[in-house]
């Protein structure tokens, strides 16, 4: 999913150059302010146009940030008709000399391009979750329109101030201290952190730290940057009472958010409040639960045995939501001869079905003492693509409906052709039962599954729970798996390999 962010770095970069062209021949720079939002939008849409089904994360942050951007790229054009080049890009001018025409391109309009990219990088992790929906997300979300409302307030404020207009021929000394202006001196930019904290937030709850990075630039943009600093200086030029103003209103965060303790040096508290709430925000997110309750949840833990020789062991973890079926699965084997390592595996796997157990989702990695295997794949529109860690196009299968192999689940037994989770190879199988008469036990049903050079016997209960496998090696020598420990979540209930 990285690489769909940053497949959009050649659109944000076509987009500066066209807009620093219109800046040449309108010869005022400002214009690059309005592209800023619509960065973030074209971001935002390469990241989940990369997946064929958005989940409801994705969807909602989709809609947020085009309606952030949308609205924040509107205002700022607005704004800008009729007035003169923005300060700052007139110092910048000045500062550049003739040069200026051609730097500008790349100290202004591709710098702010790769800017916006770098805090689009939280979009990811929340895209690409599979997790279910969680209370903490709602409560995230909530903030993110919280500080979208809250930025439009305040500029809507600000701009119905602004069109009372000063005495003719006069400078404009006044200065806006009601509404949201008299809990803050910059609302409009704690509504915007508002927003991007949000989702910074949601990033770090789906365990992904790339929502420090996003907030942290942000916070360094609206306080040091471009935003309050440079804000602070202008008025206290411009406006007489404007340092009456800095001692009775806090410079960011509203009054309400202000600790009394810090509300004593109302110009310094901004970076001080803000470095309080960015260290505990982490902690209040770390390990956090899942606030639904699954439909079912099912965990397995077999040990692994070479013949009689126990070399490691194998973990699965199903989780039923409904629409969804996910899995999460490890492999750690070791194969020693007087102390001498003679085999090594480990192998981890995601995946997600839907509820015709199509798999939606795959993403493995694999490491032998030989070679090391990463793959990722995604179902498309009537087929499943598959991509390896080298890269390349991937490679397409024209299989609308797909499984791994999927042994947790006796739906398994009616496939044809599965998917390999370890190279991405698809395989046709044949499974046929196997007929021993009573078992030892009187409670398994064994099958015996073929593919390629694969030969495994699987044993499930009469009710079609999992119990263990057996797969024949080189030189004779079987793997057999051996249940340890079997957990339902919705039984609230252990069960031993012979009683699931």
């Amino acid at each position: 999913m990285i690489t769909a962010l940053l497949s959009t770095a050649p659109w944000l970069m076509l987009a500066a150059a066209l807009v620093w062209l219109h800046s040449l021949r309108s010869k005022n720079f400002g214009h690059v302010d309005v592209l800023w939002p619509l960065h973030h939008i074209i971001a935002c849409f390469g990241v989940c146009v990369a997946l064929p089904q958005l989940e409801w994360r994705g969807i909602f942050l989709l809609l947020l940030v085009t309606a952030w951007g949308i609205r924040l790229a509107t205002f700022l054009a607005v704004r800008a008709v009729g007035r003169e080049e923005d300060r700052r890009y007139a110092a910048i001018r000045a500062n550049q000399g003739p040069s200026f025409k051609f730097t500008s391109l790349f100290i202004i309009y591709l710098l702010q391009a790769m800017i916006a990219l770098i805090i689009c990088a939280a979009f990811v992790p929340i895209v690409e979750s599979a997790a279910p929906w969680r209370l903490i997300d709602s409560a995230l979300f909530a903030l993110m329109l919280f500080g979208l409302l809250y930025e439009i307030v305040a500029d809507l404020q600000l701009t119905a101030f602004l069109k009372q207009q000063s005495a003719p021929g006069q400078q404009d000394t006044r200065l806006m201290r009601t509404g949201l202006w008299s809990l803050s001196r910059h609302p409009n930019y704690f509504g915007d952190w508002c927003f991007w904290l949000g989702i910074s937030l949601l990033a770090l709850s789906t365990g992904s730290w790339l929502g420090l990075v996003t907030i942290g630039l942000v916070s360094w943009l609206l306080l040091r940057f471009t935003g309050v600093a440079r804000m602070e200086t202008g008025a206290r030029e411009r406006r007489p009472d404007y340092q009456d103003y800095q001692q009775q209103t806090p410079a960011f965060f509203p009054v309400f958010l202000q600790p009394k303790r810090l509300m004593r040096n109302r110009k310094n508290s901004p970076t001080k409040t803000l470095l309080i709430l960015l260290c505990c925000a982490p902690l209040l997110l770390l390990n956090q639960p899942s606030m639904a309750i699954p439909a079912s949840s099912e965990h397995w833990y077999f040990k692994a045995f070479i013949d009689d020789r126990e070399v490691g062991y194998h973990s699965f973890d199903v989780t039923r939501d409904g629409r969804w079926i996910y899995l999460s699965s490890r492999a750690d084997f070791e194969y020693r001869l007087l102390r001498i390592p003679l085999f090594s595996y480990t192998h981890q796997v995601r995946e997600r079905y839907d509820e015709n157990f199509c798999l939606d989702y795959i993403e493995s990695s694999t490491e032998t003492r030989r070679e090391k295997i990463a793959l990722n794949g995604q179902r498309t529109q009537g087929g499943f693509t598959v991509n390896t860690i080298e890269g390349g196009a991937g490679e397409n299968l024209d299989v609308p409906c797909l499984t791994t192999f999927a042994y947790w689940t006796p739906k398994l037994l009616t496939q044809n052709q599965l998917l390999n989770g370890q190279d991405g190879r698809l395989m046709p199988v044949t499974i046929e039962p196997i007929i021993t008469g009573k078992s030892e036990d009187g409670a398994r049903k064994s099958y015996r599954l073929r593919a390629d050079s694969l030969d495994l016997t699987l044993h499930y209960s009469v009710d079609g729970q999992w119990l263990g496998l057996e797969s024949l090696l080189p030189a004779g020598r079987r793997l057999i798996y051996k249940l340890e420990n079997y957990r339902a979540a919705d039984a609230h209930t252990e069960h031993s390999p012979l009683n699931p």
